[in-house]
């Protein structure tokens, strides 16, 4: 289980944070509600820390049932994540600093820290509440007016929890091209693609390869073929016919480039 306690911890340290209104305001969260998620962390905390050494099995089932047996009761966690993710990309923090302690603290090109790199290491930062997520680095999707991808699609992986992909078995990521999907996608941001999830639903985004060329947009089938339309007004829908067109996969979420590269 990812420790959010500890996560908040590391934050409230590194911002010089005292009181809960002070890191409220740092994660642009409503006092109260910060407070409530907070208070519901540091309980989940006490409570990890108890499981993590008890050794009567009765006990330790009771408690593992508090952490693990009902998923609607981390909305807490949920919601500090996302507040988290948002302060790593205004700052340009390291998740994984934010969410292992794993340094540097922000971000730099030469040492590429929030991308693990080498496949062995991956392993470091794996337990039951994370996943990898293998980060395709030579192929971006467009988010424009096309983009022709290199041969050569080597993969690293990304290292994130769970509750931010619950539901989805079986990811990819890559990095966005372009600007027509913002401001729900926005340029230079990386997005995880359910690949398994091929099967077209209206309004939904989905990165699609047409023609040679990998694209992320909003889709309508209209038969024969594929509307591929931008949330960005400035750009023309593509009309894809569908013999041409492969589609990869559901796009579930994006995320800043920066946290991740």
């Amino acid at each position: 289980m990812l420790n959010i306690y500890e996560c908040l911890l590391r934050i409230e340290k590194l911002y010089k944070c005292t009181k809960s209104i002070e890191t409220a305001k740092l994660l642009n969260l409503q006092k109260t509600t910060f407070y409530n998620n907070r208070s519901r962390a540091e309980e989940e905390y006490k409570t990890l820390k108890k499981y993590e050494t008890e050794t009567e099995p009765f006990k330790k089932d009771l408690l593992s049932k508090q952490l693990f047996g009902n998923k609607n009761q981390r909305q807490h966690a949920n919601t500090l994540i996302q507040a988290f993710i948002d302060l790593a990309t205004r700052d340009n923090l390291n998740l994984n600093w934010i969410f292992y302690g794993q340094l540097p603290i922000k971000n730099n090109n030469e040492d590429k820290i929030g991308k693990i790199v080498e496949k062995h290491f991956v392993n470091d930062h794996l337990n039951k509440d994370t996943i990898a997520i293998p980060f395709y680095t030579n192929i971006k999707a467009s988010a424009g007016s096309g983009y022709i991808n290199e041969d050569n699609e080597d993969n690293d992986f990304i290292v994130l929890p769970k509750s931010m992909v619950e539901g989805s078995k079986k990811l990819n990521a890559i990095r966005v091209y372009g600007d027509s999907m913002a401001p729900n996608i926005k340029q230079d941001s990386i997005i995880l693609i359910d690949i398994e999830k091929k099967a077209l639903k209206n309004n939904l985004v989905y990165a699609v390869r047409y023609e040679n060329e990998v694209f992320v947009k909003r889709v309508e089938d209209i038969g024969d073929s594929i509307l591929l339309k931008s949330d960005n007004v400035q750009y023309n829908t593509i009309i894809a016919k569908k013999t041409k067109t492969y589609i990869i996969g559901q796009v579930i979420t994006s995320i800043q480039n920066k946290n991740i590269d």
